[in-house]
């Protein structure tokens, strides 16, 4: 398994022109529930699973890993959906510390290590100062691909312009994961995907600090471009109710993770 570090690939762009887009991956969890393999609680159902096997060495295949800093979770403005609190509160399973990659037989693959346990029942927040009594219910992350090295095509995410497609990791404590990816976006808008499929999920998941998923690639194109040097952004988050099942705060947690370069394997 080898390393990579990249540092910060810059963006004439403002920040906060980049993280009004924050908000691609959660938005876009509304269309589409995804499915899981049996994470380890028992509570998720077996929605989706491919034909072929699971390979039994992972660790030969996920070969280049991204690191990522720990308790640096930002809190996001109110006019994005983030508490109005003075400070972040820490939710360690948001956390990401590490995205591995690896390409074999026809398949993405990607684990996902957090700093914390993905909870397998609702997190109750009690009240304490600022912080409101609210109910965390679910989080996700994703990985976007900038997959042409084109910042005028696609649509635009945290820390990536021209993202191409996305490949997004989600839970629902207690009931079910998602997983899935979402490509060729019209007018630049990420919610306006004209193609979609299912990937599966596999080690890990809820009850435990990381999952490991899975993407069938074949027919992908020029969208998962093999061989090929691209850029990739990701973002991780958590969402909090009231007792009366209304939305608190779509961004209740958040983590971000600035863009980096990866040379996909060519298999």
């Amino acid at each position: 398994m080898r390393t990579i570090y990249q540092k910060t690939i810059p963006h004439t762009n403002s920040e906060m022109a980049i993280r009004a887009f924050s908000l691609i991956f959660a938005l876009s969890l509304m269309f589409v529930w995804g499915c899981e393999k049996d994470t380890g609680t028992g509570s998720g159902p077996i929605d989706f699973s491919y034909d072929e096997e699971w390979p039994a060495n992972l660790d030969a295949i996920l070969t280049d890993t991204f690191a990522d800093s720990t308790d640096d979770q930002v809190g996001l403005p109110t006019w994005q959906d983030g508490p109005p609190y003075s400070e972040p509160v820490p939710f360690p399973s948001v956390d990401v510390t590490q995205i591995i990659l690896g390409v074999d037989n026809g398949f993405l693959y990607m684990r996902v290590d957090f700093a914390g346990v993905i909870p397998s029942e609702t997190v109750v927040i009690d009240s304490s100062g600022e912080i409101e009594h609210q109910n965390v219910t679910n989080q996700g992350m994703n990985i976007a691909l900038n997959s042409d090295n084109d910042l005028d095509t696609g649509a635009n995410g945290e820390g990536v312009w021209g993202v191409d497609i996305f490949f997004a990791v989600g839970f629902t404590y207690g009931q079910h994961s998602m997983v899935y990816a979402n490509w060729d976006f019209s007018n630049h808008d990420v919610h306006l995907h004209n193609q979609q499929l299912y990937g599966e999920a596999g080690l890990g998941g809820q009850g435990y600090d990381h999952v490991v998923v899975r993407y069938k690639i074949s027919g992908l194109g020029s969208y998962f471009p093999l061989g090929t040097t691209i850029e990739f952004g990701s973002w991780s988050e958590a969402e909090s109710y009231n007792d009366d099942g209304s939305l608190k705060y779509h961004h209740f947690a958040f983590d971000p993770f600035t863009a980096v370069t990866w040379t996909i394997p060519s298999q």
